[in-house]
């Protein structure tokens, strides 16, 4: 009895096995890519959420004030700039926190889930107009367009689009 088997009987030849490598490599690469472009899909439509949330609070604090600007939140308590960010310093309070802290919204601090700080708020016409801005991963030409060309955003270097690179905007703006 031979304990021995001889090598043609069982297993692979390596050429066989660098092919199953290769294909496995190329799923993989295929799989990755999806997966990415789904991750990068989902955080944009939590910003885009995001936004919407903050519209609906900030149109509920207009009813109550006559105004859009969030009386001691953003940039030294002006309720415009940052709208999640809060340092103690130049930003005091968020304006989100502001508006958790009247009853407006659910969370104290609302913003991008990759870039902190991230949303902003820009008022225009004795704050009777808003734009809530935010940058996508992926938006389309009319978004960015819209951002850029339809919304009060400031001009020139103190844009909100230009300055800061915001491509996706809400605003309560007649078109």
């Amino acid at each position: 009895m031979n304990i021995y088997k001889q090598r043609g009987d069982h297993g692979f030849t390596l050429v066989e096995l660098l092919g199953v490598i290769g294909i496995i490599g190329i799923l993989l690469t295929l799989g990755i890519g999806s997966y990415s472009n789904v991750v990068r899909s989902s955080r944009d439509a939590k910003r885009q959420d995001d936004l919407k949330l903050i519209q609906i609070a900030l149109e509920q604090y207009y009813v109550d004030n006559n105004t859009y600007r969030v009386a001691g939140g953003g940039y030294a308590g002006s309720g415009i700039g940052w709208l999640g960010f809060e340092n103690g310093g130049s930003y005091p309070l968020a304006v989100t926190r502001v508006l958790h802290t009247q009853g407006y919204l659910k969370k104290p601090l609302v913003d991008d889930p990759t870039q902190k700080p991230g949303y902003m708020i820009y008022l225009c016409s004795g704050d009777q107009i808003y734009s809530l801005s935010a940058t996508l991963e992926n938006p389309t030409p009319a978004e960015t367009a819209f951002a850029r060309d339809e919304t009060c955003n400031g001009n020139g270097a103190n844009g909100t689009v230009t300055k800061y690179n915001k491509n996706y905007a809400v605003t309560n703006q007649p078109l």
